[in-house]
């Protein structure tokens, strides 16, 4: 495989003859819609993600390169390619892991891009948090541990257990775990992999999602979606992870202090120009504790739900805003309907059949389907993150509470549906999960 590919010469709109660098192919939505505005679009990708960017056909040059997230190899993979960080107008990312180094990358080359100060703040957690903590944002009290060793003696002094234990810039809820008791600390320590943890107070509450763009410091529009369940609780196995769209004539305090949260979040990280997705957890008294906030498209079929619902393409709005040109208005939606979408799960063990795409679609509020899982899957008990799934649907309903029965409905047909060998022989069997998408997808 080559290290750079040359793929087309660009095309024509506002962004005409901008050159412009992309870290990491995922999601798809940002090099297309780059290129569709007429940016001159070179992408550094993984041998991963570099059969779907190379058929994509949008691409003014590919660089293939063991991380996109590593700058050292960026800057190795261009210059194999003769090109240089100064070479580009603007190097940005729509991707989680590969955002402090699109902005490191561009100070190489005196290029545009969000500012590394912003970059670290929507990564790094407990930059994140502490930055929250100084703005009088209600937040779980939280520390760093150097090591796992270190959690428990963390744990002591934020003043005990439960806590929630997660990697300082992680994604997904990825090796993300709640601890109950020391002794719970001991034995999570033992598997642990050796590097800093961020060590939070455990908060009670539901936990929703509130996502939006914002442009030259001003939030241009904001969505709230209820999860189905706290995403820490997908560890368990059980939890459905998914959510439902709210409508702000629904739920119009939750907006109000959705918004505001969102406004003072957003201006405590230093981030001006972009997309968001923040995540918090509601109180008793309707209060609102920040979470942790990305400066991206949220996940799952978050971009799907909004866009069903309120008429706004997240990942558009992202690509308006990284080439500052005018961003898209927000129509003017009706007030009825809802929509919520879900990962669907299977049995443990060897897949051996899933019901066919048409036949989920055929199902009751079903919109649209992905299906993930096939025979010879290997599916394991426990879910390590809130991307895994055998499928994913978007559901529609006549308001949140019609949305959730429907989903709940779809996932235990689903989950009956899938035929699997609980026993069967092969390498990994109850250990791995293979199905699983990509980050941030």
């Amino acid at each position: 495989m080559q290290n750079s590919e040359e793929e087309s010469a660009g095309g024509e709109g506002p962004a005409a003859g901008i050159s412009l660098l992309l870290l990491g192919w995922s999601p798809e939505q940002a090099p297309l819609g780059l290129a569709g505005l007429g940016a001159l679009v070179t992408c550094v990708a993984s041998s991963a993600e570099a059969p779907a960017a190379r058929a994509s056909g949008v691409l003014a040059r590919l660089v293939v390169v063991p991380d996109p997230a590593d700058v050292e190899g960026v800057v190795s993979g261009l210059a194999r390619a003769g090109l240089a960080p100064g070479d580009f107008s603007l190097v940005c990312s729509a991707h989680e892991f590969t955002l402090v180094a699109a902005s490191v990358v561009a100070v190489l080359g005196g290029a545009a891009s969000l500012p590394v100060p912003v970059a670290v703040a929507l990564r790094d957690k407990y930059v994140q948090k502490a930055r929250l903590r100084d703005a009088d944002v209600a937040v779980a009290g939280f520390a760093t541990a150097d090591s796992p060793l270190a959690v428990a003696g963390v744990a002591d002094r934020l003043g005990g257990y439960p806590v929630v234990v997660k990697p300082i810039a992680g994604a997904g809820a990825l090796h993300t775990v709640r601890l109950d008791s020391a002794a719970e600390a001991e034995k999570w320590a033992d598997g642990a992999a050796v590097l800093p943890w961020l060590v939070e107070r455990y908060v009670s509450g539901a936990e929703v999602h509130i996502d939006g763009f914002i442009r030259a410091g001003e939030v241009g529009f904001v969505s709230v979606g209820r999860y189905l369940t706290n995403l820490i609780e997908l560890h368990e196995g059980e939890a459905l992870v998914g959510s439902v769209a709210v409508r702000p004539g629904e739920e119009p305090g939750l907006y109000a202090r959705a918004g505001d949260l969102v406004r003072t979040s957003l201006r405590a990280l230093g981030h001006a120009d972009g997309v968001f997705h923040l995540e918090a957890f509601e109180q008793e008294d309707g209060s609102l504790v920040f979470g942790e906030c990305g400066g991206r498209v949220g996940g799952g079929r978050v971009d799907h739900m909004v866009e069903r619902t309120f008429g706004v393409d997240l990942h558009q709005q992202w690509v308006t805003s990284v080439l500052q040109v005018p961003a898209d208005p927000v129509p003017q939606t009706s007030e009825t309907g809802s929509y919520g979408w879900v990962h669907l799960s299977a049995p443990p063990g060897r897949v051996l059949s899933v019901p066919g795409r048409e036949e989920v679609l055929g199902r009751e509020g079903v919109v649209e389907v992905e299906l993930r899982a096939k025979a010879g899957d290997v599916v394991s008990a426990r879910r390590p993150d809130s991307r895994t799934r055998a499928a994913r649907a978007l559901v529609t309903g006549r308001d949140v509470g019609e949305v959730r029965d429907r989903i709940a409905a779809l996932e235990t047909w689903f989950r009956a549906r899938v035929e699997v060998e609980r026993d069967g022989p092969g390498p990994g069997h109850g250990d791995a999960v293979r199905i699983v998408s990509p980050v941030g997808a």
